[in-house]
């Protein structure tokens, strides 16, 4: 009991106190570094509508921030409890459409950042890989008008081994992962690839690709982002693990005015022009006090809805002094 008491007594004395006087969801990351130091970071999350390209701040902040993963109506959402990510993500959602709405067979969709293209997804029908006295090959694609892009299209899946089902390492929510050339016949390859790294053979295991969420437990995060020693030791580590979106979709910096511009998911062109808001940051610490401004971290585009959400943050790190109030303000202008 009174190690317990001792333990809620160092907390209220470590405490900041977080005052939000946005009307905007926030959430606060808090993190001990040593005895004196600590790592502390806020996020505001705003969601908008869309109107002619451009974005209005939405009567109901339907994007909320979430300390723990979590599973929205377009799919799995990461964490938002972190101190800070290694670039911006760039996340999407929503179906490929077919031009002018004629049933097709493959389409592509890219996307562009201020008129450069940052990533292009090739999309097809259903498909089925087939056995003949030649070998396997893959089947006409069926017709379609619509075609989510989502991990459950991606490369991926569950493969059956000596009776047990084993998860394809880097997306086992998507579909083509078997372990034999058996298994394979008659089952569905993905809808969704890298139009130039696209399947030929049945033994191709390609790296899932989207536009959404790529569930940070997928050996594509470590692999690009964190390297080990012999023993077993971390030699690098990047903040880019904690980003959310896919590879291709992690852009440096977004600042205000930019545009993001997206072909294939919508009727004609669907263009996003980032909207000029400020938010800022104040930490009182004691007698002294501190002011930044935050910058975007993610944006998130709903395609359909003509919706979107822009989530900013500002790290920082301080100095624990005992009995010393400390709180956080975030402010909109």
């Amino acid at each position: 009991m009174a190690s317990l008491l001792n333990l809620i007594a160092k907390n209220s004395q470590i405490a900041m106190e977080l005052i939000n006087h946005t009307e905007y969801p926030a959430l606060m990351f808090r993190s001990e570094m040593s005895d004196e130091k600590y790592a502390m970071s806020v996020a505001i999350r705003i969601t908008y509508d869309i109107i002619d390209g451009n974005a209005i701040t939405a009567e109901i902040q339907e994007w909320v921030l979430k300390p723990q993963t979590w599973q929205s109506q377009y799919g799995l959402m990461e964490s938002d409890n972190v101190f800070k990510r290694g670039g911006v993500d760039i996340l999407l959602f929503g179906s490929a459409k077919a031009p002018k709405g004629i049933p097709t067979t493959s389409m592509n969709v890219e996307v562009k950042f201020n008129n450069q293209p940052i990533n292009k997804i090739a999309v097809f029908g259903e498909r089925v890989w087939e056995k003949s006295i030649l070998g396997m090959y893959i089947s006409t694609p069926k017709s379609f008008t619509e075609m989510p892009i989502s991990l459950e299209n991606a490369y991926g899946g569950q493969a059956e081994w000596d009776g047990l089902s084993v998860p394809y390492n880097n997306n086992p929510y998507g579909k083509g992962y078997h372990h034999s050339k058996e298994d394979h016949v008659g089952k569905p390859l993905p809808n969704i690839e890298l139009p130039d790294k696209l399947i030929r053979k049945w033994t191709d295991q390609p790296d899932p690709i989207g536009v959404g969420c790529l569930p940070q437990l997928c050996e594509l995060h470590m692999r690009n982002n964190i390297e080990f020693d012999r023993e077993g030791r971390i030699t690098k580590f990047e903040p880019r693990f904690y980003n959310t979106a896919f590879p291709a979709m992690i852009v440096d910096k977004i600042e205000d005015n930019d545009i993001i511009e997206i072909i294939g998911m919508s009727e004609s062109s669907f263009k996003f022009k980032i909207p000029s808001k400020k938010i800022s940051m104040k930490v009182s610490l004691g007698e002294r006090s501190k002011s930044w401004e935050m910058y975007i971290e993610q944006v998130g585009i709903i395609i359909d809805k003509k919706s979107a959400f822009i989530t900013y943050r500002c790290p920082v790190n301080y100095k624990f002094v005992p009995h010393e109030i400390r709180k956080c303000e975030v402010f909109s202008t």
